[in-house]
């Protein structure tokens, strides 16, 4: 059963109840308020007659000074006859056995069934007879010799039959209701669930590959929050299938040129033995050979040692301590001047203390491959610039060449494993292009940024930006 189909029906449902409930209290209360009423005024005309029974009776005694109870049927029934006139409205008079007055007729029910109360206290009682409802109350007039029962019997029917004029109406009434309210709630709920089967429609789309369907809510109600956190929802599963995408892609760019890396020296390197072996020559010819192929051999073992470093890269956790920039810069320099032949390399240290949270190795690591890739972008007597300054919350690193630079199409690639903007170039330099992958990793470790500038024909920029080092003085 559909959510909109549940609500519809609990709604109606729990509609129909209350009003029945409503409905029967009504009417079940207009009924005791109709019955109270003729109650209270029954009893007030039984008291009345009651109290006109016995000062007429004991007047006309007092008149004609008569014994006592001689003739107190006569004038009862003189007095009733000439009073009681209201159809509806009947009398019994007893005393003890015999009926002193009655208008009874046989349709009736029994007076004599009547309880008896107390002297000037009414009881009552309601009695069906045939299809009609009578009240019956009874109490007693004190002569000064004996006590007379006077029962009063009134046709209360009208109210029992206005109670059912009021049910069948009511049930008239409820279907009535109960057809337009279906068709009211039907729409209405239809309508408030919309967003909720467009909702449905978008998750199947969604379901099916098209990670770009949103859902367009205009309103401020909580279905519309709904929509909204979907569509914050559909936003992030969007960036993860494409961040799950890239990363496969690159996976697979990573496995392509990592196979045609390894492929190239060692095809070479079982070439020039082939030929060491097979082709008859001088020691001239033999000892250029070898040389080739201890340059691929080389080539080889600094792919493995790049990879060494990635691996080790990704399945360990480093422990920071407050390191100072300025002497890993100037060990890094040293390091790289001793080997550096073709460049000049010029140094700018920061006047103060840079300290930083940091893992020394990783550091140098970092620098050597900054400047290691400056060195080859840079032509035959250029300059590399290594440079550091501090800022109010952060410790900048800078590496500058005066290269060829880096094409604009090929800067958000440069940090890619095995991507090489110059493959001539990197090819003649024995790059990998892994280089720059590892100097990305080691700043994603230090929490730090990188920032590439680069223009063709003017040279490249790079900085990493790491954050100052602020000891706790607590």
């Amino acid at each position: 059963m559909r959510l909109w189909q549940k609500m519809c029906i609990c709604s109606l449902s729990f509609f129909l109840l209350a009003f029945w409930i409503a409905g029967i209290l009504m009417i079940e209360n207009n009924k005791n308020t109709a019955f109270e009423q003729a109650l209270r005024q029954s009893a007030d005309e039984q008291t009345g007659i009651s109290s006109g029974i016995l000062r007429y009776v004991m007047l006309n005694r007092a008149k004609e000074s008569r014994i006592e109870g001689a003739r107190d049927k006569d004038y009862i029934t003189e007095y009733l006859d000439s009073r009681i006139n209201s159809r509806g409205i009947y009398l019994e008079i007893r005393d003890e056995d015999q009926i002193m007055y009655s208008n009874l007729d046989e349709t009736l029910p029994a007076a004599g069934a009547g309880s008896e109360g107390g002297s000037g206290v009414a009881e009552y009682r309601i009695q069906e007879s045939g299809s009609r409802q009578y009240l019956i109350l009874t109490n007693q007039i004190p002569l000064r010799n004996r006590n007379l029962t006077n029962t009063y019997i009134r046709d209360i029917s009208g109210i029992y039959s206005d109670r059912k004029n009021q049910y069948s109406y009511f049930l008239k009434l409820c279907a009535v209701i109960s057809v337009i309210m279906a068709g009211g709630m039907y729409f209405m709920i239809r309508h408030l669930t919309k967003t909720l089967r467009v909702l449905t429609e978008s998750v199947k789309k969604i379901g099916k590959g098209n990670y770009k369907e949103r859902v367009r809510i205009h309103a401020r109600d909580e279905v519309a929050e709904l929509a909204g956190s979907y569509n914050e929802m559909a936003d992030a599963v969007e960036r993860t299938i494409l961040e799950l995408e890239n990363k496969a892609k690159e996976q697979q760019r990573f496995l392509d040129n990592f196979t045609h890396e390894l492929r190239t020296p060692l095809t070479s390197v079982i070439g020039y033995a082939d030929l060491l072996r097979s082709a008859p020559g001088g020691e001239e010819q033999t000892q250029e050979l070898a040389d080739r192929i201890f340059r691929e051999g080389k080539r080889i073992e600094k792919l493995s040692r790049f990879m060494m470093d990635l691996v080790f890269l990704e399945r360990h956790s480093f422990e920071l301590i407050p390191c100072d920039l300025r002497t890993i810069m100037m060990e890094a320099a040293g390091r790289f001047e001793a080997a550096a032949f073709e460049t000049e390399l010029k140094c700018t240290m920061p006047d103060s203390d840079a300290v930083i949270l940091g893992e020394r190795e990783l550091l140098l690591i970092l620098i050597s491959n900054l400047l290691d890739n400056a060195q080859k972008a840079s032509e035959h007597g250029g300059s590399i610039y290594l440079r550091s300054h501090t800022g109010e919350s952060s410790v900048i690193l800078e590496v500058e060449d005066e290269g060829k630079g880096i094409p604009e199409e090929d800067k958000a690639r440069v940090f890619e494993r095995f991507y090489m903007a110059d493959k001539v170039r990197n090819r003649k330099n024995s790059g990998i292009g892994l280089g720059l992958s590892i100097c990305a990793d080691i700043v994603k470790i230090h929490k730090a940024g990188i920032v590439l500038e680069s223009k063709e024909g003017k040279g490249t920029l790079v900085k990493i930006i790491f954050p100052c080092y602020k000891q706790d003085t607590n």
